[in-house]
């Protein structure tokens, strides 16, 4: 008879172990900075514009800037392939991160200084400004972080990036929200562009990947039309593929939906920027972190 012998547990401690490694612990704070641009553009700015007058239409009509994250594939193999001189010394990723912080930060407080019911078309060119320096912001973000971790830790840390996602998009919206009802939207917004530097200084910190392959900075047309059809040539030739875009298209539309009509419905029936901050943003913190963990048990 053949004894197995008993394959021991691994303790709590082990368990917690990987989460506090400096490169996962890397992936969450760039996804801090990666999903705050996101909530200055999306209910925290419904909110605003509500509060400031603006009709329903022109509201429901900001949610197409959205669009510009979709589209971030076409400019994604500037960030990968050009160099910016000085910074560049840092490393591409780095300088890379350095630059698209200080964009969103300026884009951010930009939009924080335009008045929506005096300039309404002066508020649309700043909400696409923080979606175009968010999404590349995003690029840099997801190469950085993906480069950093180990193989063996992209599981661990693809679920701190989207802990620090949730958390620096709720903590944002429900600090706008806060200083706009005591100091004005203006204010919040300059608060929130703050935001930006937990990326940056992770950055600054630990420094370029290891696993980064420097590419050729001088690329033929040929070359930058193979780095954005490729991956979506390589993406449809898979089994399935048209399965996965038809849920990823259709899974979001009642978030959306929320986001878009709750604050409008929020700001008609007179709640509170403190009350919207609470019971929206906070209680729907913790309803975000509570599906995750469901999520990756199921």
């Amino acid at each position: 008879m053949v004894t197995v012998p008993a394959v021991a547990r691994p303790s709590r401690r082990d368990s917690f172990r990987p989460y506090l490694e400096k490169e996962s612990l890397a992936a969450f704070f760039v996804g801090v900075s990666s999903g705050f641009p996101f909530a200055m553009i999306a209910a925290t700015l419904t909110t605003r514009l509500a509060q400031e007058g603006i009709t329903r239409k022109t509201v429901t009509a900001f949610s197409l800037v959205f669009l510009i994250y979709n589209l971030k594939f076409l400019w994604a193999w500037v960030v990968e392939g050009v160099r910016i001189p000085l910074l560049g010394r840092l490393g591409q990723r780095v300088s890379w991160l350095l630059l698209a912080g200080c964009l969103v930060m300026a884009a951010v407080v930009n939009l924080a200084l335009v008045h929506p019911a005096e300039n309404i078309q002066a508020t649309v060119i700043a909400a696409m400004l923080v979606a175009v320096a968010g999404a590349t912001f995003d690029i840099v973000i997801d190469a950085y972080r993906i480069e950093k971790l180990h193989p063996h830790q992209l599981g661990v840390g693809s679920g701190m990036s989207q802990y620090g996602w949730r958390i620096g998009s709720a903590g944002a919206g429900a600090l706008a929200l806060v200083l706009a009802g005591r100091m004005g939207w203006s204010a919040g917004y300059m608060a929130c562009a703050l935001f930006a530097l937990p990326a940056m200084l992770t950055g600054l910190v630990l420094g370029e990947p290891a696993r980064h392959v420097v590419v050729s900075t001088r690329r033929g047309v040929a070359e930058v039309w193979d780095s954005i059809a490729g991956p979506f040539m390589e993406f449809f030739n898979r089994a399935g593929a048209w399965l996965v875009l038809l849920f990823i298209l259709v899974h979001k539309i009642g978030d959306t939906l929320a986001n878009l009509t709750f604050r409008l419905l929020f700001n008609d029936l007179k709640f509170s920027n403190d009350e919207i901050a609470l019971y929206d943003v906070g209680f729907g913190f913790w309803a975000y972190l509570t599906g995750i963990l469901i999520g990756g048990i199921a």
